[in-house]
């Protein structure tokens, strides 16, 4: 098999001759100590990664050397992480929100970065679209704490807006799907704490979950594979995204004490599952031998069928390349089917 049938088979919880891997992101520095290159397209070449996560592409004017626009309106402030800090937000009333244009979902560099990886990989590695499913564009576009007390100050405007969103990210996927053939969208919309949920569940279900399961849905109808991404402890919302139709679920957050061997016994039969070497501790502080251990029990908890051993979150700056490269050396001793 090679590494898109089986990131797909492992999403359709079928069997694999080994247990596939991939990241959202690996920081550059971590890239290029462990290959020399801090071309994503190079890195998981090198790497032999099963497959490559890519966001829709957007320009930015910076207004000075660490702070930018970018096509949303929002403005950034580069802090040397992976994720620039939104520093203002392009809908000041949601009222209004009516007034607010989204970018072109069709212009012509939308998806420079996935076409490329399209002709580079063609079908042998998994090129996985990275969109959202809601709650992260709603507080991008309104702000953190606007967009939380939302759902409850101004619902009718809110769930308004939430479909416009949900609209715009299944024009993406339609157009993704229609020029570049894609068959697996993840979203990456975080609505939960080490502990709790952002919303209480009830409010979630009554005022975000009918966004997600048209957001879901229609990314089905386009006939892709759906990967959830969410830290914390999202167990109070788990059932209800299982039932908007999710295929996986990601990172099974050690930090919020989801263990592998729990979420298999569980929900193994309805969903893949996808991580959860911890990212925090793990990987940025472990000995080698840690890391080896770490990757075989989450095999042996969470395979064989149905799992993509990753890290927690991202490979990001803070994570020893080394503990990095051992991660994937377990992976292959361990990880035959």
């Amino acid at each position: 098999m090679n590494g898109n049938e089986r990131i797909c088979a492992a999403i359709r919880r079928e069997k694999t001759d080994r247990i596939p891997t991939f990241e959202w992101f690996i920081d550059e520095s971590v890239a290029k100590a462990l290959t020399g290159s801090d071309n994503l397209l190079e890195v998981v070449e090198r790497l032999d990664l099963d497959g490559i996560n890519i966001r829709p592409d957007y320009s930015k004017r910076f207004i000075s050397p660490e702070i930018f626009e970018d096509e949303w309106g929002a403005r950034r402030q580069l802090t040397g992480d992976a994720m620039p800090a939104v520093i203002a937000h392009p809908v000041a009333d949601l009222t209004r929100h009516q007034e607010y244009t989204f970018p072109d979902p069709c212009a012509d560099h939308r998806f420079a970065t996935l076409r490329r990886a399209i002709e580079r990989f063609g079908d042998s590695r998994a090129v996985v679209l990275n969109l959202r499913d809601g709650f992260s564009d709603l507080r991008d576009l309104l702000g953190y704490e606007e967009a939380l007390m939302a759902p409850l100050a101004e619902p009718d405007a809110c769930d308004e807006f939430l479909d416009r969103i949900v609209s715009y990210n299944l024009a993406l996927a339609a157009h993704a799907v229609r020029t570049f053939g894609i068959r697996i969208i993840a979203t990456t919309d975080d609505v939960a704490m080490a502990k709790r949920t952002l919303f209480h569940p009830d409010t979630y279900r009554e005022r975000i979950l009918p966004s997600f399961r048209r957001a879901m849905q229609g990314f089905k109808a386009l006939g892709c594979l759906t990967i959830k991404h969410c830290d914390g402890n999202i167990l109070p919302l788990l059932d209800d995204w299982i039932e908007a139709g999710i295929d996986c679920l990601d990172p099974i957050d050690p930090g919020a004490g989801l263990s592998m061997a729990h979420m298999k016994a569980t929900y193994g039969t309805r969903i893949a599952l996808k991580g959860n070497i911890d990212c925090v501790d793990t990987l940025c502080t472990g000995t080698l031998d840690e890391v080896r251990d770490e990757v075989h029990r989450c095999i042996t908890d969470g395979g064989p069928d149905g799992l993509i051993v990753s890290s927690s979150n991202t490979i990001h700056r803070g994570v020893k390349p080394e503990n990095y490269r051992v991660m994937l050396e377990a992976l292959r001793t361990f990880g035959n089917c």
